[in-house]
């Protein structure tokens, strides 16, 4: 049984992030940089779009790298966040936005939740070592933030900016 290596990039396997309505029609499709070539993404995790219409993109490059892509809806590369002040591993599962377009971005491997400017510039961590442990999902809904975790446990906590 051969393994399959799925951060390897080939010419016939396409790697993109589609934007589509509720309806399933295309609005955009997201494979390449701005000069056509550079592919975009190599192992998209989760997206999500923030009120100003950017796209944030958790995107693995191998097992322990990853980034968080933030795009103008047109596509064209607005930032690149790789972690703040990393010296381990950066691997991210989920992103959410909060009513102020600010980005939330959880790190499973240093267990810290990551709080950014619109314009994905870190602004500080949420939360404490002893609150998260390898948190693999979030959710906002007004100042409610819930904190997935790989054992199924689901902390809630207040947010406030």
């Amino acid at each position: 049984m051969e393994l399959i290596d799925h951060y390897k990039l080939e010419s016939h396997i396409r790697r993109l992030v589609r934007h589509i309505t509720v309806t399933g029609d295309v609005i955009h499709e997201y494979e390449y940089q701005e000069d056509g070539q550079t592919r975009l993404v190599t192992l998209p995790l989760r997206v999500t779009q923030s009120s100003n219409s950017d796209i944030c993109v958790v995107n693995h490059a191998n097992n322990t790298t990853g980034e968080l892509l933030i795009m103008s809806s047109s596509g064209r590369m607005k930032s690149v966040f790789r972690g703040q002040n990393m010296t381990e591993n950066f691997t991210h599962a989920d992103v959410v936005c909060d009513s102020l377009c600010n980005i939330l971005l959880n790190d499973s491997y240093n267990e810290q939740i990551h709080l950014l400017s619109a314009d994905g510039k870190f602004l500080k961590f949420l939360l404490t070592d002893n609150e998260v442990n390898s948190p693999v999902s979030l959710s906002l809904y007004k100042s409610t933030l819930r904190v997935g975790y790989s054992e199924g446990l689901v902390k809630v906590f207040q947010y406030t900016v």
